[in-house]
């Protein structure tokens, strides 16, 4: 019983909205009157009007000219890409590209390419092709070559990543394991590059 009371009280209280006067629109009706004359002699503090709205010939017109375009963004590039007029050139001897087998802070072993990506990218290849490590599959997007290693080389998965990096000096050349979380050990990382370097 006490829920109808409840629902009877709100129907009532939502139907007597209904009852009130809606002045939301009686603006448009509202009368114009002129403005109140002041006797000569005399003067009024605020008779201007606050807001005056200019003659028509006294606003300003503003000529429509060539429509604005938005630039466009700039395109989504990868680190492994290199502009076009370098994609283009004429590919350097590899003899003349400085090649360096080092290590880096962690004292894990690097070979360093001095050159563009793309170059350094083939010669890479190209090295891997005349070693007897096999490449099973390539990714020049992500810079990875995916190859397995003979057992010989001391890795205890022979499945292993050759992965490529842009560095600001050059390009970075590693040995990863086959899901690319990390490098390889120190001695048949050393091993590998050691072969690559010796067939570049």
């Amino acid at each position: 019983m006490r829920q109808y009371r409840v629902c009877a009280v709100l129907l009532v209280g939502l139907s007597g909205c209904s009852w009130l006067p809606d002045r939301t629109m009686e603006y448009r009706m509202a009368k114009e009157i002129k403005p109140m004359t002041v006797p000569e002699g005399m003067s009024m503090r605020g008779q201007e009007d606050l807001f005056t709205v200019p003659d028509a010939d006294q606003r300003l017109h503003f000529e429509r000219r060539v429509r604005f375009q938005a630039p466009l963004p700039p395109g989504l590039g990868s680190d492994a890409l290199e502009p076009e007029e370098e994609i283009n050139a004429p590919a350097p001897a590899v003899e003349n590209t400085r090649i360096v087998l080092t290590r880096d802070g962690n004292g894990f072993p690097i070979i360093m390419i001095y050159t563009v990506f793309p170059w350094a990218w083939e010669y890479v290849g190209q090295a891997l092709a005349s070693t007897d490590i096999t490449i099973d599959d390539r990714s020049r997007e992500t810079g990875t070559f995916f190859v397995t290693v003979p057992r010989r080389y001391g890795l205890s998965d022979r499945d292993a990543l050759i992965k490529l990096s842009l560095t600001v000096n050059g390009v970075q050349v590693a040995v990863l394991n086959k899901r690319g979380t990390a490098l390889v050990d120190r001695e048949p990382g050393q091993q590998i590059l050691q072969r690559l370097y010796d067939s570049l």
